[in-house]
């Protein structure tokens, strides 16, 4: 298990604060710590508001409360994969934009779960969730621009195909991920919510 050790007297001393402007559309990204046992030792308000869609409104969190079991399923991926001698690892929560950054904090007594949650931007959601099929790398690409809302002659366009080309690899993807139009692929990859035009 690789360890990030970090002495937090050390770190702070070494900071110079400064006032930034103009930077206020940002979101402050979220920050959990969980212990071994496994508990939330720690957890900033931007984590909360983050995964308020899979928490549910009523939960808040508390020091050294027990990890939601809507949360548990997605810390245990990650120790799975930080098991696998990675110094850090990075999990996609497509269907709510969140990519979810984690390492091992070394402490006084046992290592400690460091997460970092942020938004991820829409490309990143897309390209995550395309990973879980068994598509080639041109698949993957006019999928990801079917879902961009390009047209088959906009895609051929782009990728310098014909539209005929375009067609076979739209054939393609929809019997790859199970589905037949292109409204029923950004359900089934971005969510409901996703509105297909082209």
């Amino acid at each position: 298990m690789t360890t990030v050790k970090a002495n937090v007297r050390n770190i702070t001393s070494a900071l110079v604060v400064a006032a930034v402007k103009d930077v206020q559309s940002r979101q402050m990204s979220g920050v959990l710590i969980i212990d071994g046992a496994p508990k939330v030792r720690m957890a900033n308000n931007a984590s909360l508001d983050l995964l308020r869609p899979i928490l549910g409104n009523d939960f808040s969190f508390s020091p050294n409360c027990e990890i939601p079991p809507s949360l548990q399923k997605v810390v245990e991926d990650i120790k799975r994969r930080l098991r696998g001698h990675q110094e850090s690892c990075s999990v996609m929560l497509p269907s709510l934009d969140i990519c979810v950054r984690a390492c091992w904090l070394e402490t006084d007594d046992h290592p400690h779960l460091l997460l970092i949650v942020e938004r991820a931007s829409r490309r990143d959601t897309v390209r995550a969730a395309l990973a879980g099929y068994p598509l080639t790398a041109r698949e993957a690409e006019v999928a990801a621009l079917v879902l961009r809302g390009y047209s088959n002659k906009r895609i051929a366009h782009s990728l310098m195909l014909t539209e005929y080309t375009i067609e076979d690899h739209l054939k393609r993807i929809f019997a790859k991920v199970g589905v037949r139009t292109r409204t029923a692929l950004a359900s089934k990859i971005l969510g409901v919510r996703e509105e297909i035009t082209g």
